[in-house]
């Protein structure tokens, strides 16, 4: 599990709306971090530029953190992060401290791996879902769960049961539920749809 950044934060004793924009104003980033043995604690980062690439990217649940608070450092993932949808300013991040040897709920994202079958045929390929929700100890925790593709014929449905997960790790998510699909494309479609008239009016005929 790689730690791409570490946080550094401040414990703060006011919150609220007026207290989060004053903080943002001056650089900073207001936070909050809880866990099973930590209540809801508030905090600031500094708002660095590698911070909010962080949270402004692709970041998932399923990688580990350092956050250093002032004389702890704790093991944290991101939970949720506000994004103003006008300025793209990140407003206010919420981490969840883990505990080693207590299981955590995580969403892990799914990476899809062949090319299938039914592409081959001129089919297209829809995917659905691009995580799932499991359960595991933090020293378990995947960042990616992987899933293969490439013996999907045209029609053919994968689902979240088809997801292999590694040792430790349960499912959370709904197992019947899909998550990629090969189909065939407008134009076949449409291909089909006219020869199925054409045999109708030769019938007819």
């Amino acid at each position: 599990m790689k730690e791409a950044v570490v946080f550094k934060g401040t414990r703060r004793e006011a919150t609220g709306k007026g207290v989060a924009r004053k903080l943002r104003n001056r650089g900073y980033l207001p936070g909050v971090v809880y866990g099973p043995d930590l209540p809801a604690t508030p905090f600031s980062l500094e708002a660095k530029d590698s911070t909010m690439r962080t949270f402004k990217g692709a970041w998932s649940e399923a990688k580990l953190y350092d956050l250093l608070l002032e004389d702890k450092t704790l093991k944290v993932i991101i939970k949720d992060v506000q994004i103003d949808p006008v300025s793209l300013d990140v407003l206010h991040v919420d981490f969840y401290a883990v505990t080693f040897g207590k299981p955590v709920i995580l969403m892990v994202p799914l990476k899809f791996q062949g090319e299938p079958i039914g592409v081959k045929k001129g089919g297209v390929i829809e995917y659905l879902v691009d995580e799932i929700e499991v359960e595991c100890l933090p020293k378990n925790i995947p960042e990616e769960l992987y899933i293969d593709t490439s013996a999907l014929d045209i029609g053919d449905t994968l689902f979240i049961r088809d997801v292999s997960l590694p040792e430790g790790v349960t499912l959370k998510s709904d197992p019947s539920q899909p998550v990629a699909t090969v189909m065939t494309t407008a134009a076949e479609k449409a291909e089909g749809t006219e020869e199925s008239e054409e045999e109708e009016l030769q019938g007819e005929e």
